[in-house]
């Protein structure tokens, strides 16, 4: 059959909210299965740490560690702030997303649990999700294919997708991590930035649905 729905995903694997909307997206992708197109669409949250705390007005990692309780309580998903309290976020979230991407070109479905497990190693575990070796180790136990991986990243692939992935969301007017932009076959468009409750999503996406039905 095919999709009657497109959805593009955009998330960052270090983003709090995008850990906090994981069971919510895979209700919706669960309700359309066999109906949906979807896409994750990575936006890396920034480039160099110490930019984005001097963003927020901190000075260093253990100042943001509270805005992590702040998300886990509005959102009643637990989650840890050690990451941000031993200061071991990643320097930048640029290379993790590169490197998901490449794992999500190599085989998707296991490219998406590999996102979702390195949002579990950040959140749950306070592991610096920016190692290489630790992404490596995390896509070999998933059974990602490592030859086939590293040929990705080396190649220049997984820079090029992601560079897509951040033209897209410039083009789309994304600006904060998650989104949910979907389209059905006629164009037409919904665009849905932030966390909402799966309802939300899955009444907007039978909308688009039942336009083209």
């Amino acid at each position: 059959m095919e999709p009657l729905l497109f959805a593009d995903w955009y998330t960052d694997p270090f983003c709090s909210w995008s850990f906090a909307a994981e069971e919510p997206i895979r209700r919706f992708q669960s309700h359309f299965e066999g109906r949906l197109s979807f896409r994750h669409r990575l936006f890396p949250l920034y480039s160099n740490i110490e930019e984005f705390l001097r963003k927020h007005g901190l000075a260093t990692q253990q100042e943001f560690a509270p805005r992590i309780g702040k998300v886990s309580r509005a959102t009643g998903v637990a989650m840890s702030p050690k990451v941000w309290e031993t200061g071991q976020a990643p320097s930048s979230s640029e290379e993790c997303c590169r490197f998901a991407k490449a794992a999500l070109l190599a085989d998707p479905e296991k490219g998406g649990r590999f996102l979702s497990r390195v949002r579990e190693l950040a959140f749950l575990e306070g592991r610096n999700i920016g190692d290489p070796g630790l992404l490596g180790d995390t896509a070999k136990a998933l059974g990602l294919d490592i030859p086939v991986l590293g040929e990705i990243l080396r190649s220049g692939k997984a820079k090029a997708a992601l560079d897509e992935d951040l033209e897209k969301a410039r083009i789309e007017g994304v600006t904060v991590r998650p989104t949910l932009v979907m389209t059905n076959s006629e164009g037409d468009r919904v665009f849905i930035g932030g966390l909402r409750d799966s309802d939300l999503f899955i009444l907007a996406g039978e909308s688009l649905v039942r336009e083209v039905s």
